[in-house]
Parts: C-alpha cells; sequence; structure tokens
C-alpha cells in the first residue's frame, strides 16, 4: 500500500505506546488472506502486508525490531517489497508457528507478557502450540489494541477509501450503461471486473440480486446471491452491492435499477430506505452515539409497518468491509475520521427484502459523502 514512513512511525509509535500502558512486552499478530473481519485487517495495518494467500505470524515486541514470519517464498518476497517489516523470515519445511515458537524462545521469557491479536480468528492450534512452546508470564486477547486504533482513519488512509469509493462510483455508472436485455448475471459481473481491475481493485465483494418485479417482486428480489446465467427481461430490478477494494481499504455502494418503468411498490420501497437514510444521517457527526445511527432508521420502517432487519443497517468501513458492526446494542461515539457506510435495510415480506448503502467519512463539522454518484432509482 503507497503510505508514507510518517503514517508508518505514527501507527506503530501508537502501538509501542499502548503496549506500554497495558505492560505488554510482545504482540503476536495473526495474518490471512481473509476479506472481511473485524480482525482479518489488523495484520495489514501493523505491517502494510496485505496476504494474498496463507496465513502468517507477526512478532511485535515493545522493544526492538518486528519480525513477520511467513509460509512461502513468494510472501517472503511479496512481504519485502510492498511491507514495512524489514526482517521478513520463511524457512522451508517449517510451519509458521514453529517458526514464531523458535523465535519467542530467543526474546521471551517466564516474565514477558504476550498478547495475542486476535483469538477470533487465529487457529486453535496455532494458539494451543504458541501457549505450549513460548515461554511467558501470561498471554492475552490483545486484538484491539490494533483494531480500535483503525476505527479512525489518518488522512492517508481516508485518500484510499476516497480511491475506492470514486471507484465503487464508476462501476456503478458502467452498468447503468451496460444493462439491457438478454445479458446475464455474469455478463454484468465480467463488466464489473472490466472497470475494477484496471482501477487497482484486484479484491472485491461485488454480489447482485436479479428478479422480476412483477405481483409484488419475485422471491427472492433483494437479496444478494451468487450470480448465475438468468439473463435480464423488461420488467425485471437488479440490485447490486458494489464493494471494491483498493490498496486495502473498501468502500461499499448499493443501488437498484430496473429494465422499464419501476412498479409502485418499488419505488415506495425505494422511498423508504432514503428516508431511513436521511434520518440516520441527522446524527452522522463527531460526538454522537452510535446507535443514534440505527434507531432513527428503525422508525421510519416501523412508521409504515416494516419488519426490521437489525443488523448490518451501518458500519464502520476500512481495512475489513466492516471494521465493526454499530447494532442498537453498540455504545460508542463517532469520531472525525471515522468512514461509515450507512446500509438501510427491511424486510418487505417473505424471501423478499430491499436494502441501499453509501459511505461518508465524519468531519469535525458533520460528514462528507464519498460516493457521489446519484442516490436515484435508476430506472432503464
Amino acid at each position: 500500500m503507497s503510505f508514507s514512513t510518517k503514517e508508518r512511525d505514527r501507527r506503530q509509535a501508537r502501538l509501542r505506546a499502548d503496549m506500554e500502558s497495558e505492560n505488554l512486552d510482545i504482540l503476536v499478530v495473526y495474518g490471512n488472506s481473509g476479506r472481511q473481519g473485524a480482525r482479518t485487517g489488523n495484520l495489514a495495518y501493523v505491517s502494510n502486508f496485505r496476504s494474498f494467500s496463507g496465513q502468517q505470524l507477526l512478532v511485535f515486541p515493545r522493544e526492538g525490531e518486528p519480525v513477520l514470519f511467513v509460509g512461502v517464498e513468494n510472501q517472503r518476497i511479496e512481504a519485502k517489497r510492498s511491507g514495512w517489516i524489514e526482517d521478513v523470515r520463511c524457512e522451508a519445511m517449517t510451519p509458521v508457528p514453529a517458526q514464531a515458537c523458535d523465535y519467542l524462545k530467543e526474546i521471551s521469557d517466564s516474565g514477558k507478557r504476550i498478547g495475542i491479536s486476535t483469538l477470533a480468528i487465529i487457529p486453535v492450534t496455532w494458539h494451543r502450540q504458541l501457549l505450549d512452546e513460548a515461554p511467558a508470564k501470561e498471554w492475552i486477547e490483545a486484538g484491539e489494541m490494533v483494531w480500535k486504533p483503525r476505527l479512525v482513519q489518518s488522512a492517508e488512509e481516508i485518500g484510499m477509501s476516497r480511491r475506492a469509493a470514486l471507484l465503487g462510483d464508476k462501476i456503478w455508472k458502467r452498468i447503468c450503461e451496460f444493462a439491457c436485455e438478454g445479458v446475464t448475471e455474469l455478463d454484468i459481473r465480467s463488466e464489473m471486473d472490466k472497470v475494477i481491475i484496471p482501477e487497482g481493485g484486484i479484491e472485491n465483494f461485488n454480489m447482485m440480486g436479479l428478479a422480476s418485479m412483477a405481483d409484488g417482486g419475485e422471491a427472492p428480489w433483494g437479496y444478494v446471491i451468487p450470480q448465475t446465467k438468468r439473463a435480464m427481461k423488461k420488467g425485471d430490478a437488479l440490485l447490486l452491492e458494489i464493494s471494491p477494494r483498493v490498496e486495502g481499504y473498501w468502500n461499499q455502494l448499493v443501488r437498484v435499477l430496473t429494465l422499464g418503468p419501476a412498479e409502485k411498490w418499488l419505488v415506495e420501497a425505494y422511498d423508504v430506505v432514503r428516508r431511513a437514510r436521511d434520518a440516520s444521517l441527522e446524527s452522522l457527526k463527531a460526538g454522537e452515539p452510535m446507535v443514534g445511527l440505527v434507531e432513527p432508521m428503525n422508525k421510519v420502517f416501523k412508521s409504515e409497518g416494516f419488519e426490521v432487519w437489525p443488523y448490518g443497517l451501518v458500519h464502520i468501513t476500512g481495512l475489513d468491509l466492516t471494521d465493526y458492526m454499530i447494532t442498537p446494542e453498540s455504545t460508542g461515539e463517532l469520531e472525525p475520521g471515522m468512514v461509515v457506510t450507512v446500509h438501510p435495510m427491511y424486510n418487505l415480506g417473505p424471501d423478499r427484502q430491499i436494502f441501499w448503502g453509501e459511505t461518508y467519512v465524519i468531519t469535525n463539522s458533520g460528514f462528507e459523502p464519498l460516493n457521489l454518484c446519484s442516490d436515484e432509482l435508476a430506472c432503464l
């Protein structure tokens, strides 16, 4: 990822200060090629290495230089080329946890406190081997030490998020031009990739739901499912979840288009999700409680007599598509630099749903939309 050494030093200095505060001598950060989270982005945040395959362990001491252990040679080469860790090691025929344990035996002892990031995703066998073989006074879960600072992006990170959002807009514009009778879901997905890959969005979570609008909507209208060879025809509606990842940073944009005039039920449903979005945006400002983004949406849905879907309505987006899911049980406050996807959804009926979404960054004075495309229902 194209970050400056200033960004590297900012992150690692904060991490070492937090380790000092928590009396942690060493932090072990697990990494894999997963693309969602909320903790898979921790390794990339500390090391600037975004794993493309396999599993890794980073040993990050409070004092001294970090060492990254990887499983195969091409990972070592890429980590050296693109990452911040100078000492990247790969031993043939030696599993990653064994490499890390051998090193921890050199730098740790029975008086050291070691944190793991994070128990939520590290394989149980790896965790057990670390506890059994590496000397330490205490092992603790320390994933939040990396994850919490990730929720507030720096100016450089926001620049990455902005690039991903512009790419999301570009994909939506292209599909509005491309969609027509006879093209299949797979054709549409292919066209999305033609836009995203040249722009550096090699990774993505692009999905779609295509179904007829007739008789109130063919089940499962609105659900986002893997693509098939189903061809578009007049009277169809297409829901697109556009989620490109550019140099590690995600964007999420959800829009709906129709072939031919939109049915009355869809126009009304689309109006409800936009009103729910507008209600949520009134609370999208620094210092407001996170839950204040969800409650106004639910009030809009309930006022229309719809069943509320309480999970997934708002999430913080960054190195993971969902860095943090804001729910009716969230207790934190919003801060400047948080990148938030507002994602209203509700159930239209059995096996039918509508949802929608776009992404914003919280500023000192309010918020700035990162997705700049129209929010109108597109009728082709």
